[in-house]
């Protein structure tokens, strides 16, 4: 670099579900990069998968690599020949095991950096992150042989704070790899999305007098249109380059020199008042800065979980004990039953096992050892309640894989519509539980049971309209509202709606009764 000058290549491209094709797209499209002059390149982010956090719950770590991996060795051998610096960013697996939404910055004798990860995490309709990447909890300046680069990543471009912390740490340049389009054919109702894209970023460098590069990827996948629209400015956020919304490399030259002469004319860092900046920095309250306390307005959804589909691994498995004669006329014969399916299941998961009185404890917990079951794996908890059906009056759980946690919602129990009185209580059991788990906890304030509803883990939830519908669960609420409901406490996209139940069940028609998801995509009915 002389004088500050140097010239900034932007690969804006379209990504496809053929992972060795796009990394030799990007090699080739990266080396052309070189050869017309770029001394510093970027992919878009997440440059050799599609943008998998559309969806909801699905397994992308097939398209993870470690750092380095597969693209930091075939980059850093481009980086050597032709001296140029490197930007690649890629979902990594960790050595720790996490997942992170990662850039690696490659210098111009072909050392790759410590990846950046990551830190402001998007979850909203189409942009489901949450779920798939841990947050990163530090910024990175990386001094290059064409100056000192800072890697934000997407969503971190609408935070000041991000951009405002990089330029005090010596950032000549922020580059931002991107993946970034309407998710739909709708016109937001906030406006135009590229827009605003673009202004954030100029702001940033305007307010920090540093150069600012964003570059994006470009197609359609599914309803989410990328638009492109890859962008160079100055320290005083002038456009330099600009990409149309096509596949295309934008050649840029800068002189970053600029970024001094409009920090002293201006006095953006020479005039801050630090001490009136103290609410910015106020940690949230929680365990961490990637797991915060429950907030007023958070959801499970719009905080990265989602129910998953019964087939899934677990850990454990809660039932009540049989006891009700009401119910069970033949008691015994329901209590063998029970005593069978523990004796299955806790051969592979830990069975949590209600059951009303001390008496039925020792009398339960004597037959199971006596049956030869391991009962380091079998817990009783002695609680009063009424019946058995704990899948209706318990809670939802909720899982975030990529943090490692657990979650339920507490739904109202009115005893199946107000049918039984003397079961009204056992709508206390989600709170007895969490005694012991000690869970973030999600309450909607609207009657469900568990049995009305079914999921595939996927982002979609069949029920019926006979139950959930039905005046004598939540009147006041509309079908859309419960679904909007059902979107944000099960973490899903879609609700199929089925319209009746069995005939004359006390349910109203509960789902789990005559449909059930099987597979992702497979429903087994009865009929």
């Amino acid at each position: 670099m002389q004088n500050g000058k140097v010239t900034v290549g932007l690969i804006q491209m379209s990504v496809d579900k053929d992972r060795e094709a796009m990394l030799k797209k990007a090699l080739d499209r990266v080396e052309e990069a070189a050869r017309a002059g770029a001394d510093i390149i970027c992919l878009p982010e997440l440059y050799r998968t599609p943008y998998f956090p559309r969806h909801i719950g699905i397994d992308a770590s097939g398209s993870a690599e470690t750092v380095p991996g597969e693209s930091t060795v075939a980059f850093s051998r481009i980086a050597k020949e032709h001296e140029v610096v490197i930007i690649v960013p890629l979902y990594e697996k960790a050595p720790d095991g996490k997942y992170y939404n990662s850039a690696v910055v490659i210098d111009t004798d072909g050392t790759p950096g410590t990846p950046y990860h990551k830190v402001h995490i998007p979850q909203d309709p189409g942009f489901f992150e949450k779920g798939y990447f841990y947050p990163g909890n530090a910024y990175r300046v990386v001094s290059t042989q064409f100056g000192r680069i800072a890697v934000l990543i997407c969503y971190d471009q609408w935070f000041p704070e991000a951009a405002r912390c990089v330029a005090l740490e010596g950032a000549e340049i922020i580059i931002y790899p991107t993946a970034i389009g309407h998710p739909s054919a709708d016109i937001p109702a906030e406006g135009n999305w590229q827009e605003s894209w673009e202004l954030i970023q100029r702001s940033h460098a305007i307010a920090n007098s540093v150069h600012v590069a964003a570059v994006n990827r470009v197609g359609q996948e599914g309803p989410c249109s990328f638009f492109g629209g890859s962008f160079v400015c100055d320290a005083f956020g002038k456009v330099l380059a600009r990409a149309a919304g096509r596949e295309e490399i934008l050649i840029a030259p800068v002189d970053l020199s600029l970024n001094r002469d409009v920090r002293e004319s201006w006095g953006f860092f020479r005039n801050r008042r630090p001490d009136t900046y103290g609410p910015v920095s106020v940690p949230f309250p929680g365990e961490s800065g990637a797991f915060p306390a429950i907030r007023s307005g958070d959801t499970p959804r719009n905080r990265g979980f989602h129910m998953p589909a019964e087939w899934e691994p677990h850990e454990a498995v809660w039932i009540s004990w049989p006891h009700n004669e009401t119910t069970f006329p033949h008691l015994s014969d329901v209590e063998n039953s029970c005593y069978a399916f523990i004796m299955a299941v806790h051969a592979s998961e830990r069975v949590e096992l209600f059951v009303p009185t001390a008496v039925i404890h020792r009398r339960v917990r004597a037959r199971l050892r006596e049956m030869g079951a391991d009962l380091t794996k079998i817990v009783l908890h002695t609680s009063d309640y009424a019946d058995v059906w704990i899948r209706d009056y318990g809670p939802t759980f909720l899982v975030n894989r990529v943090l490692g946690k657990a979650a339920m919602v507490r739904w109202n129990f009115n005893a199946w519509g107000g049918k039984y009185e003397n079961q009204l209580s056992d709508g206390k059991m989600p709170h007895t539980m969490n005694r012991r788990l000690l869970l973030p906890m999600f309450e909607p304030g609207i009657v469900l049971e568990g049995g009305s509803i079914d999921v595939n883990g996927r982002g979609t939830v069949l029920t019926t309209r006979a139950c959930l519908l039905n005046p004598n669960r939540n009147p006041a609420l509309s079908a859309d509202q419960i679904e909007e409901i059902l979107r944000e406490y099960l973490g899903v996209e879609k609700v199929v709606w089925l319209n009746s139940g069995v005939v004359g069940d006390d349910t109203d028609g509960h789902i789990d009764d005559i449909a059930r998801f099987v597979g992702p995509s497979t429903v087994v009915c009865a009929y």
